[in-house]
């Protein structure tokens, strides 16, 4: 895995982020902005964020340990009902995060 260089610091990262999100949930890019909730407005299920976390994996050149989003969101939002909370700008503050991780 090789990351782009430019992907965070050119400010790709967004569109990415968008992409992967359309890609994995097989919809129109037109209809995936920031603020779309991935499970409310989307259709996510479950098994969609583990294919995203490897997507991010891929896109980011880096390892991604699925326990790694779980525990960002559980610090970010706590426990509940997350269906309007997960937005494709939560995952690229995720992503955002995990490029920075070293």
């Amino acid at each position: 895995m090789s990351a782009d260089p430019t992907l965070v610091g050119g400010g790709h990262l967004d569109l990415l982020v968008r992409r992967l999100v359309a890609d994995v949930l097989v919809v129109p890019l037109e209809h995936v902005t920031m603020e779309s909730a991935l499970i409310a407005d989307l259709g996510a299920e479950s098994i969609d964020f583990l294919d995203l976390v490897f997507q991010l994996e891929e896109a980011l050149g880096r390892r991604i340990p699925f326990t790694r989003w779980q525990r960002y969101l559980e610090e970010r939002f706590g426990t509940g009902d997350l269906s309007h909370t997960i937005t494709t700008g939560v995952v690229r503050d995720f992503a955002l995060c995990e490029a920075q991780f070293k």
